[in-house]
């Protein structure tokens, strides 16, 4: 009896072992809660959530958890599991009730309760949400789901239960005003609910119109930059805005990849330079009220015509090559593609935190006003990191290097190529040989000693491509055998943008948001991707990079 309650005792021990070590390290859980993200980003639904449903368990209770069981959910509503989508959510409800994307948890449930004709809870989740950013969403969600009863005495049942939601009263009035046989009773209920809910024509063209646009399946795109097409001269090598063209090169063959990945996208071009008058009269045209996504324009006088529909429409903006924060302050659907120069400035000040540089820092920069802005951001950055900042000024030449004190490191910001070396000649005369970074535009590439960059030097360079990369790779390839021109940076930069945010807004709007927080996503594009977690409206990816072993690597993004 001893021995089989010893065995018992083992067994035990060893069935306790076996769960510890199959229990994932915080690592290990990011590293496959990412891989299910991006598969369900390329529409995998069956792999993710193979990689999800472990990281579902209750003996994890990280900040990732819940948003594993959101994505499990997600993955069942679009294989048209509702029922399955369902259970996962109240799970996530039964385990984080606070969590702070619960609203969008709620909007998804309601949408799999209508899905599976189960109005009344449908209706419950719909009351819990509060958000005020979800209104719109809302109306659109219920208006896709109502508009699909056509009978009357349904209509009028679902009015009687629902006395107070405006869009069952839009469809029932829809219905009435459209019937050639209505009776005088249903013509005053027409009244009546017109005059409660102010209920007209355009606000139902407009709720129909945001409906179709959440649903129809297609991601219409208009393109708002500057082709300049009355001045193209195909004879031109040269076109001063031939990086439009190479942009636009790259949104092509991307939308190529989108179709392959069943994502189907409309690109409309729009010919928009500096003169707000060549947007006014399109924004008006019909195709444009189907569009879900701007991208550009580069000018600030059309972008305030641009930026104003955007918002009245609940469209999302993107500014492929703007790095301006105030574009996207106070902004819920704009978002900057390119780092700005206070992202730009932490990265970099967290690189030199990781190596262990030192707390002080002198900053020089060139003549532009762009140069300037970075520096001064740099400054402050800086100083919120308890960096002491030894002097910051404009470099003429050598007698403007502070040698007081000899920095820690030494940042640089300038545009002409000529400026880098000129600073670290003044820098190693005056006998300084601190870690340097600097903006990769202070140096000519192609041109310039390799002296220079044979140093400790960290160059901030957001057009950095690795040509060892395979995406790289391949995409080269194809872009050669489409255009018979190698691309340029601006080509990968335009196929990702287009790859990102239509992989992005396929799955909808109403689900940016929780997508964009998710992860950050770097596999499958030719450059080093996008993150926009924690809330961000810009791209948080900033490659860093030095000159090692005869070539440059990135040292970090």
């Amino acid at each position: 009896m001893k021995r089989c309650y010893c065995l018992f005792i083992f067994l035990l021990l060893s069935k306790a072992l076996l769960a510890q070590q199959a229990t994932l390290s915080e690592r290990e859980y990011a590293l496959k809660y990412k891989k299910a993200v991006q598969l369900y980003a390329s529409q995998q639904y069956i792999e993710a959530q193979n990689e999800l449903t472990p990281l579902t368990h209750r003996k994890y209770n990280n900040a990732m958890v819940p948003y594993a069981h959101f994505y499990h959910a997600l993955c069942s509503f679009k294989q048209n599991k509702f029922f399955e989508s369902r259970v996962y959510l109240r799970q996530l409800f039964e385990r984080y009730p606070d969590w702070d994307k619960i609203d969008e948890a709620y909007y998804l449930y309601a949408n799999a309760s209508f899905s599976d004709n189960n109005i009344d809870e449908g209706m419950q989740y719909v009351n819990r949400i509060t958000a005020p950013i979800f209104k719109k969403d809302l109306d659109n969600m219920l208006y896709y789901h109502f508009s699909k009863v056509s009978d009357r005495t349904q209509l009028k049942l679902l009015n009687q239960k629902f006395p107070n939601n405006p869009i069952i009263a839009q469809l029932l009035v829809d219905n009435i005003q459209k019937s050639k046989n209505v009776n005088k009773e249903d013509l005053e209920l027409s009244d009546r609910l017109t005059n409660r809910f102010s209920l007209g024509e355009n606000a139902n063209s407009a709720k129909k119109n945001a409906a179709k646009r959440e649903n129809k399946g297609v991601v219409n795109v208009a393109i708002l930059l500057p082709f300049r097409l009355n001045d193209f001269d195909p004879a031109k090598a040269n076109r001063t805005n031939q990086y439009i063209y190479d942009l636009y090169a790259g949104m092509k063959l991307a939308k190529s990849k989108l179709e392959s990945e069943q994502i189907n996208v409309n690109l409309l071009t729009f010919d928009i330079d500096r003169d707000a008058n060549s947007i006014s009269s399109i924004v008006d045209e019909s195709q444009f009220s189907q569009v879900d996504l701007l991208i550009g324009p580069l000018y600030p006088e059309a972008n305030k015509i641009a930026n104003n529909y955007a918002k009245s429409n609940d469209v999302i903006q993107v500014h492929p090559l703007s790095n301006n924060q105030q574009l996207i302050t106070n902004e819920k659907n704009t978002f900057l593609a390119s780092p700005s120069f206070e992202t730009q400035a932490a990265k970099a000040l967290e690189y030199v935190k990781n190596q262990s540089i030192g707390r002080t820092v002198a900053i020089y920069f060139g003549n532009t006003r762009k140069d300037s802005t970075f520096a001064y951001a740099y400054r402050d950055k800086a100083i919120s990191a308890g960096i002491e900042v030894i002097t910051i000024k404009k470099f003429l030449n050598a007698e403007d290097i502070d040698t007081r004190r000899r920095p820690s490191h030494v940042f640089v910001s300038g545009s002409e190529e000529t400026f880098g070396g000129k600073i670290i000649s003044a820098l190693d005369k005056k006998k300084i040989n601190s870690p340097i970074i600097a903006t990769s535009s202070a140096f000519d590439f192609e041109g310039a000693s390799l002296n220079i960059f044979n140093r400790d030097l960290y160059l901030i360079k957001l057009d950095y491509v690795n040509r060892d990369k395979e995406e790289v790779k391949n995409f080269r390839s194809i872009y050669f055998n489409e255009q018979n021109i190698a691309p340029s940076f601006y080509s990968y930069w335009g196929y990702d943008i287009l790859l990102f945010y239509g992989r992005m807004l396929h799955t909808g709007k109403n689900y940016l948001r929780t997508h964009l927080n998710a992860i950050e996503y770097t596999q499958g594009y030719t450059l080093d991707g996008f993150d926009y977690t924690n809330g961000s409206n810009e791209n948080q990816i900033v490659p860093i990079i030095k000159y090692q072993d005869g070539k440059f690597v990135e040292v970090m993004r």
